[in-house]
C-alpha cells in the first residue's frame, strides 16, 4: 500500500513540471503585454478551464456514490425486520 502511494506520489511530481507550460498564443499575449489585470484574468480563465471537467467528474461521482448507498440501504434494511 505504502509502495503504491510513492509511486502515485512520484508520478504527480513528475507530471507537475509540464503543469506549468502555456500554449503558445496564451504565451504570446502575456509577453506583449503590460497589463497586470489582463494576465490575471488570463491565469483565472485557464484555472477555471482546468478545474471545470474535475468539478463535473466529482458531481457525477458523489451522485453515483449517494445513489448507490441509498439503493444499498433499501435492501438491507427489509432483512433485519
Amino acid at each position: 500500500m505504502m509502495r503504491r502511494f510513492i509511486q502515485v506520489l512520484l508520478a504527480i511530481l513528475a507530471t507537475s513540471v509540464t503543469a506549468a507550460a502555456q500554449c503558445a498564443m496564451c504565451k504570446s499575449a502575456v509577453e506583449t503585454t503590460d497589463n497586470a489585470g489582463f494576465v490575471t484574468a488570463l491565469r483565472d480563465g485557464i484555472y477555471l478551464m482546468l478545474v471545470t471537467p474535475y468539478a463535473i467528474a466529482a458531481a457525477i461521482a458523489l451522485a453515483v456514490y449517494f445513489r448507490w448507498r441509498k439503493r444499498r440501504k433499501a435492501m438491507i434494511s427489509p432483512r433485519l425486520n
